[in-house]
């Protein structure tokens, strides 16, 4: 049994999905701008297998220690050990179940910018259990404000993480269009449509993948370096 489920005072549940927030600073600043850094809430963050769990907990206790929270005791990695698409998306979605089995009157959040997850959100919450996903790059953009010191950080963070979620996709099906490539930013954001902020965001992106030399552009085509 996993003793970090069984606790009374335990009132919300964050289950990370890590494929979406390898960065631990933009994780953490997540969970702070949403008052999740608290005594009563359990953080647990799934990491893939080529992350090093004990270097990404590390960093992440860190960071919320300069944030002066004393809940780092509450967040708790689990590393997958399987590697595939879904690896990762089944083992979070298993300890969901679990989580809720022994705290059916909690909250449980799932953090993912990936909507496959919604099935399980729609299923348990028609069970009257209270579940819901957040997307950590939509809620960012709406906190930014006019603030552009700020909206730059966030771009920036924003520009990593989405390079490094496509840099974990096999090239042949990474996108091979700019359209499809703004297809992929629309569905890392969770929205329907590419706001004009959202076009400076898809802007940097392909320019830092042009910067790193990772692709090239010929038109509208995109071709990625082995």
């Amino acid at each position: 049994m996993i003793d970090f489920f069984q606790t009374l005072n335990v009132k919300r549940f964050i289950f990370a999905d890590g494929d979406n927030v390898n960065n631990p600073k933009v994780f953490i600043d997540f969970l702070n701008e949403q008052k999740y850094l608290e005594l009563d809430t359990q953080i647990i963050c799934f990491i893939g297998a080529n992350t090093n769990q004990n270097t990404w907990y590390n960093n992440a206790v860190k960071y919320i220690q300069t944030l002066n929270k004393k809940s780092s005791f509450n967040l708790t990695p689990i590393r997958i050990i399987t590697e595939g698409s879904n690896a990762l998306d089944m083992v979070l979605s298993s300890y969901v179940g679990l989580a809720m089995g022994q705290n059916p009157r909690a909250e449980f959040i799932i953090v993912s910018n990936d909507k496959g997850y919604d099935s399980v959100i729609n299923h348990f919450g028609s069970l009257g259990l209270k579940i819901s996903r957040k997307s950590i790059i939509h809620v960012k953009a709406t906190n930014a404000g006019n603030k552009n010191q700020k909206q730059n950080e966030l771009i920036k963070d924003d520009t990593n993480e989405i390079i490094d979620s496509l840099l974990k996709t096999k090239i042949i099906k990474r996108p091979q269009k700019i359209n499809t490539l703004k297809n992929y930013l629309k569905n890392s954001l969770g929205q329907k449509n590419i706001s004009e902020k959202d076009e400076t965001l898809f802007n940097e992106i392909l320019k830092e993948l042009k910067n790193r030399k990772i692709l090239t552009q010929q038109n509208q085509s995109l071709n990625w370096k082995k």
